[in-house]
């Protein structure tokens, strides 16, 4: 798993007639896993489109795929960055790249379904892909997450595909750089299509006996 879901602290219940001081288990909210796994499926999905490279009459038939990722990334990345549910500087290195990766999927589903240019979303999207290579670099750098190589590699992958995205448009007659981009970023999918499944594997089992504040408090009555 990339975080460690739960830590251990002592509480106390104070109901009136007695004091119950009890190791548990704090769970904090880690919904992580759905993020990663969304983001190598949208890797996926772009490595895919970057080989096929479709002609103009079927692109936009690939408009409801990458709004898809870009609509799921959304809505678990804002929550993140606004409320940091994870421990520290996570939220920062997951959330936040993930919110900018979220917007060029979503402005890439415009630009297919309305056939706009694509140079315009790949433009800003190559800002998002520098983002990527810094934050990997920097997890190495700190050796955060329980697999700092794997996460660091993750993003690296992620942003050098990101970056030859653009010329690949921009020069489209050259098959090479279409290709490589595609080869890199389905690297990069599998890397965090590992990681995700790994992080549900885990989280059923470390998750199995949480309970809500509710019924922990009526345990202890």
């Amino acid at each position: 798993m990339i975080v460690q879901p739960f830590t251990k602290f002592w509480c106390g219940e104070s109901s009136g007639a007695q004091t119950l001081r009890k190791r548990v288990r704090a769970m904090f909210t880690d919904y992580l896993s759905v993020m990663l796994l969304n983001l190598g499926a949208g890797l996926a999905l772009l490595a895919f489109y970057l080989y096929l490279k479709p002609d103009k009459p079927y692109r936009r038939s690939w408009a409801a795929g990458f709004f898809a990722v870009g609509l799921l990334g959304l809505v678990t990345a804002l929550p993140m960055i606004i409320m940091w549910p994870l421990p520290g500087s996570y939220n920062v290195a997951f959330g936040e790249p993930a919110l900018f990766f979220s917007v060029v999927f979503l402005a890439a589903a415009i630009t297919l379904a309305f056939e706009w240019e694509p140079l315009i979303p790949a433009l800003y999207g190559f800002f998002g892909a520098l983002y990527a290579v810094v934050v990997g670099f920097r997890l190495l750098n700190l050796h955060l997450t329980a697999h700092p190589g794997m996460a660091g590699l993750g993003y690296i992958l992620t942003g050098v595909g990101g970056l030859l995205i653009l010329p690949a448009l921009y020069w489209h007659k050259h098959r090479a750089l279409s290709i490589a981009a595609a080869l890199i970023l389905a690297v990069a999918a599998v890397l965090w299509l590992y990681v995700g499944y790994d992080a549900v594997w885990g989280h059923i089992a470390d998750f199995s006996k949480w309970l809500p504040n509710a019924l922990l408090v009526r345990a202890h009555k």
